[in-house]
């Protein structure tokens, strides 16, 4: 086993030593557990005529093949690679870095983590949360994506935030909600605030909202009901000192590349 792949294994040990409740973002459902490495990286699926048919970038070949093949990592975890391979999308109209993508994780809201296979953009880290408008590269590597999550995590702080906040229907919901109380409590428009605040928040039960995937052809159908994103999952932290279930958000369909 190679020192990185050491380093890595003794990284997420550690971490699930120090959240056995599994409370941190993403990892109830990947359970810092990483899955074997495989004998060899799987096939890339040809392309169109024109296209590019290498295979997997070189460090995600390694990561694969010497490290691990899925499960612990970003957002609510890494995909089985060899079952990823088999979900490859196109990027939106406006990118044109890239022709086609491996999904690697659900960052959530149905917003993913991509790695470009082709163009200028091979190897990189990419955001596709085209629901939004955005579609934008984030990091140089996949390893180097891999390892800034565990070291956030290792220095007890969030992962790097992914979307702008306010831009998720879980903003919009609470906005609304939070509106409509205002209206029968006779307040004025965002003053809801002290006992009226935590007396509405506490009426949101566990499952009150659903997030439903918009136009995510990456990871789920329109409508799928999907978990919520970091940015979601720290406003709900924010509120719940004031009463907000930390499970007012049901819980997400996994997403295609993880069923």
């Amino acid at each position: 086993m190679s020192e990185l792949a050491t380093t890595v294994r003794e990284a997420l040990a550690a971490l699930a030593a120090s959240d056995r409740n599994l409370t941190r973002f993403g990892a109830a459902h990947h359970g810092y557990l990483l899955a074997a490495p495989l004998e060899c990286a799987p096939k890339v699926p040809e392309g169109p005529p024109d296209g590019v048919t290498d295979g997997l970038p070189a460090d995600l070949a390694t990561f694969v093949t010497v490290i691990g093949s899925g499960g612990a990592g970003p957002g609510y975890g890494w995909f089985p690679i060899a079952q990823a391979v088999r979900h490859l999308v196109e990027p939106p109209p406006q990118v044109t870095a890239y022709t086609r993508a491996l999904p690697i994780c659900h960052l959530g809201c149905g917003y993913a983590a991509v790695v470009p296979l082709d163009g200028a953009a091979r190897g990189e880290v990419w955001i596709d949360a085209r629901a939004i408008g955005l579609c934008a590269p984030h990091y140089g590597t996949f390893t180097g994506f891999y390892l800034a999550w565990i070291d956030s995590l290792a220095h007890g702080s969030w992962p790097a935030d992914h979307i702008p906040p306010g831009m998720c229907a879980l903003a919009a919901a609470l906005s609304g909600y939070f509106a409509m109380v205002e209206t029968r409590l006779g307040l004025a428009s965002g003053s809801l605030a002290g006992d009226p605040l935590r007396e509405a928040l506490g009426d949101l039960g566990p499952g009150a909202i659903q997030i439903a995937a918009e136009s995510s052809p990456v990871l789920f159908d329109k409508g799928d009901p999907v978990d919520p994103c970091l940015t979601c999952a720290r406003l709900i932290d924010a509120l719940a000192a004031d009463g907000l279930p930390r499970d007012v958000v049901g819980r997400g369909r996994p997403a295609r590349p993880g069923r």
